[in-house]
C-alpha cells in the first residue's frame, strides 16, 4: 500500500469562483466539456495537464473550478477567451480566487456556511 504524500510535498491548489452569462441553462456536463475545450485550445495538452482544471461546485450560473496555484492565470484567461457555445454568445466572468472552497463560496458566491455547534453535557 502506498503512503499518502505529506502536505509539504503536495501541489498547492486554488479555487476560481466563476459566473456564467448565457441565455440558456448549461448542464454540469456541458460546462465540464466547455472548461476542458477552452483550456486545451489556449494552453494545449501539456499546459492543461499541469494546470489540472477541475469543476468542484456547480449551481448555474455559478461555479467553482480548482486548479494548480502556478497556473491560475492560464485557466482564468482560457475561460475569459470563450466567446461562443452552441452558436450563441457566452461570457464567463471570474469573480475571484481563493485558497479554500468554503471561503470562495462565502466571499464570492454569497453562500452562507452551515454552523455546527457542539453541545456541552453537564457532568452528573
Amino acid at each position: 500500500m502506498l503512503k499518502p504524500l505529506p502536505p509539504t510535498l503536495r501541489e498547492k491548489k486554488r479555487y476560481l469562483a466563476i459566473k456564467i452569462l448565457y441565455e440558456d441553462e448549461i448542464s454540469e456536463g456541458e460546462f465540464i466539456r466547455l472548461l476542458r475545450d477552452a483550456s486545451l485550445k489556449f494552453i494545449g495538452y501539456w499546459g492543461t495537464a499541469k494546470a489540472n482544471p477541475w469543476l468542484v461546485y456547480y449551481n448555474y450560473p455559478y461555479a467553482i473550478v480548482r486548479c494548480q496555484r502556478d497556473h491560475v492565470d492560464f485557466v482564468k484567461s482560457s475561460l475569459i477567451l470563450v466567446r461562443e457555445f452552441k452558436d450563441k454568445p457566452i461570457n464567463i466572468i471570474c469573480l475571484g480566487v481563493s485558497g479554500t472552497i468554503r471561503k470562495a463560496k462565502i466571499k464570492f458566491l454569497g453562500i452562507k456556511p452551515k454552523r455546527w455547534f457542539l453541545v456541552k453535557r453537564e457532568k452528573k
